[in-house]
Order: C-alpha cells, then structure tokens, then sequence
C-alpha cells in the first residue's frame, strides 16, 4: 500500500527486454537507504519488486502485462521517474489509498500554466468515468491528487509548485501518457452494492408488471 505522496525522482538507467517481461534498472538512492530484496517500490503509480539493488540504484521485473496496460512499456534510458516506498505501519496516510494497481492509462490533453501552479487535464475513459468525482481523489503517475473539475470526457488537476519541481509533472507535456489508478473506494462500494441494486431492479420490473395488470394494462 502507498499514499501517493512522492519520495523522489529517479532515472531509469537499462531496460532489459526478454519474450514475455523486462527488467528495468532504475537510479534512486533516495529510497534505498533501508531497501531489502522483495521489498514493494512504486515506480510511476506501479507496485514493483525490488530483486537486486545497491546503494544507488535497484532493479525491478515488469510483467508483459504491465507492459501493455501501463506507460512503463514506453520509457527509455534517460526517462525521469516517480518514486514512493510502500507505507509503513507508523507513517501518516498524507495523501489517500494507493494500491499501486494502474487502471488504465491516459493523456495530457491541455496545460494551463498559471503564475505558480497549473491545470493539468487529462481525457477520461468511459470505463473510468463513475469513479472520478470532483474533489474526489485520483492518482496520476503515482502521485495522489485532487480532482479540481471534472467533464463528460475529461477531467483536471491543479499542481501546487512543490508537486510540479518534486515530480514528473514538472516537465510533463500535452500528449504525454501517465498512469490512472482510481480511488479503490469507490471500487469496493460499487461492487458490494451491485448485488443489491439489481435486486431491487429486479424487484421494480415485478412490482411494475402487478400494477398493470391491476390497471388492466396487461
């Protein structure tokens, strides 16, 4: 588990490509200090393993799978990273829930700079759209954020100075792909209460199909 809050940028170093997988070298000293092999490090909103590791850099696999449905498939050597530690029993919850599990990915539509912060929207998939509410909660490379507005195909986010020099976003552009993950909250609440809505859809339908034929409408 993660709070969205980022430690640190690192530098993505090699990327070994196998049939099915990659194994990516990363430079981040800044959260090795305590690092052990297995250890959980979210690379760009991304739960990855720790496998081998040094003072200065460590190395993760990525799944084929991850590959695909994330926007690790597209970095190269050079490519500035965001970095965050799995949370610790002890530590303040700064930002919200993160699982590190990405959603889908989406797209820097527009940029809207102001005079120390700016808007920052994205386009928003259908299949994601019940779970981003304004003012709810959304993480975007790893980083936890405020949904500041939100549209039928789209939605933004307000960077304050010290998330646009701590992160990516700094540097982030319009057409640039980051990872999605939504609040799991909301995930959890709908698929609880499915069961039960359709029940009483189900329960409509009848209650419906009575009063007809009372009315004679059947």
């Amino acid at each position: 588990m993660f709070t969205g809050i980022i430690e640190a940028t690192g530098t993505l170093e090699r990327i070994e490509h196998t049939a099915d997988a990659a194994i990516l070298t990363i430079a981040g000293a800044a959260v090795l200090d305590d690092a052990h092999h297995g250890d959980s490090i979210a690379v760009n909103g991304v739960c990855l393993t720790v496998t081998t590791f040094d003072e200065q850099r460590f190395s993760v696999d990525v799944m084929k799978e991850t590959l695909d449905r994330t926007s690790l498939g597209a970095l190269v050597p050079g490519s500035r990273v965001n970095l965050e530690r799995a949370m610790s029993a002890q530590a303040r919850l700064g930002g919200h829930v993160v699982q590190g599990h990405v959603d889908a990915t989406v797209r820097i539509t527009a940029i809207e700079p102001g005079e120390r912060w700016s808007v920052v929207r994205f386009d928003l998939p259908v299949d994601l759209a019940p779970y981003v509410v304004e003012k709810g909660s959304v993480t975007l490379d790893g980083v936890s954020l405020t949904v500041a507005s939100r549209q039928e195909a789209s939605f933004s986010v307000s960077l304050i100075p010290t998330t646009l020099e701590l992160t990516t976003f700094g540097a982030a552009r319009v057409g640039d792909v980051v990872n999605v993950e939504v609040d799991v909250l909301a995930k959890y609440v709908e698929q609880m209460l499915a069961p039960r809505l359709a029940a009483l859809d189900t329960r409509l339908v009848e209650l419906d199909a009575r009063l007809a034929a009372s009315e004679g409408r059947a």
